[in-house]
């Protein structure tokens, strides 16, 4: 217990100390939390600080902190604009996946001469996508509301849908994760039919019942125990089914929300209160950890065993996310302004591209190299995307 304390102290310290930094020279502070976790992540420093139990405790509060975080963009997420902007939602999410892929897949086998299977990895690597940053840096800048903030929250959980179906395929390919046969497409398929029906018949029984039930008491204390009951319960029921806890979290803020503001149990005022209490036990404590998880999994030295694949694979990640999300934009009849901005913010990546490369990894379908490789675009897209992005959104608040 000791030992754990003191991990919890040093990381949040840290970050803080190095947040303020980053805060101070105008970039994002979401950095300075990552470099806090690249420099714990030190050999002498993490061996020292991190044992099996502390990285257990570590990894479980960075979960809890994106499922709450998922959570509070719900609550705060107007569903008639989500519906407005879902179809533009959705040609963002297939272009900006659709070309990374190709680009990778592309790049993978004519340059660098890698198999079919190698290739496709990385090409599925790189077409996956991370909002956490970008949504800190957009309620930094009290920007959760815009249009810019709810494109990528529906662009965001499209591709969350894009990035399930793709690792399906992938499973199905190498008979991995209990994975056989032919059927695994059409039974991720019929799970997430499932839930969308449990969705629809909690949406209108269990929830509205709860949160009358939860509000009674009159007290902050018991409001913010109903609504982790209601998100983990969400969260829990979207796992088994296949469809990702954090899509289980957002559908969970959508509907409190909905059920707070609308109808015969109109009390807005609730919301407002569940939001402040996520907010900051989410932002001042669980997000941060999560970004200093985000630097403690990365091994600087190994960044640069493979520097041009490195290279290569960082510019099509960055440029080809971008190009294909102002592609979608543009398609959709939106503006160039709309595309740069929501293509930036959803350039940088997360736990799912290092995920995937660890799963390929340990079944020996891709080298070393190329993990190292992968590794190295997840902390290069972390630290560019966001600084980016944040210079974009100033120049649009500006405007």
């Amino acid at each position: 217990m000791t030992n754990i304390l003191l991990v919890i102290l040093v990381t949040l310290a840290l970050a803080y100390f190095l947040s303020e930094i980053f805060k101070s020279l105008g970039l994002p502070r979401v950095l300075g939390q990552v470099l806090a976790g690249i420099f714990l992540g030190i050999p002498i420093i993490k061996n020292y600080l991190f044992d099996a139990n502390a990285v257990s405790v570590v990894s479980f509060l960075t979960n809890i902190g994106i499922i709450l975080l998922f959570f509070f963009v719900g609550l705060e997420t107007n569903l008639l604009q989500f519906r407005k902007n879902v179809k533009e939602s959705a040609m963002i999410s297939i272009f900006n996946t659709l070309v990374p892929f190709s680009l990778g897949f592309i790049a993978s086998r004519a340059l660098f001469h890698f198999d079919n299977l190698a290739s496709l990895v990385i090409g599925i690597s790189l077409s996956v996508s991370s909002q956490a940053i970008s949504l800190d840096i957009l309620d930094e800048a009290k920007m959760l509301k815009s249009k810019i903030a709810n494109l990528m929250i529906t662009a965001g959980t499209v591709d969350d849908i894009f990035e399930l179906i793709a690792i399906s395929l992938v499973l199905v390919i190498f008979h991995t994760a209990g994975f056989t046969g032919e059927g695994t497409v059409f039974s991720l398929l019929i799970d997430i039919g499932i839930f969308v029906i449990i969705v629809m018949i909690l949406r209108v029984t269990l929830i509205p019942f709860a949160l009358r039930a939860f509000e009674r008491d009159n007290s902050q204390a018991i409001l913010f125990m109903g609504a982790l009951i209601i998100v983990l319960l969400m969260a829990y029921l979207s796992e088994i089914f296949g469809v990702s806890s954090l899509i289980g979290a957002l559908v969970a803020g959508i509907i409190v929300r909905q059920t707070l503001i609308s109808g015969n149990h109109r009390q807005p005022w609730r919301k407002n209160e569940i939001s402040h209490l996520i907010h900051v036990i989410s932002f001042g404590f669980l997000i941060p950890i999560f970004f200093v998880n985000v630097g403690l999994q990365t091994d600087i030295q190994s960044i640069f065993s493979n520097v041009w694949l490195a290279l290569v694979l960082i510019f099509i990640d960055l440029f080809g996310t971008v190009g294909g999300t102002l592609l979608g934009v543009v398609l959709s009849k939106g503006t160039v302004k709309e595309g740069m901005i929501v293509g930036w913010g959803m350039a940088p990546k997360g736990d799912t591209e290092l995920v995937i490369a660890t799963l390929a990894l340990s079944k020996s379908l891709i080298t070393t190299d190329i993990y190292t490789a992968i590794v190295a675009v997840a902390i290069a897209s972390t630290f560019i995307a966001p600084i980016v992005f944040k210079f974009l959104i100033r120049k649009h608040k500006a405007a």
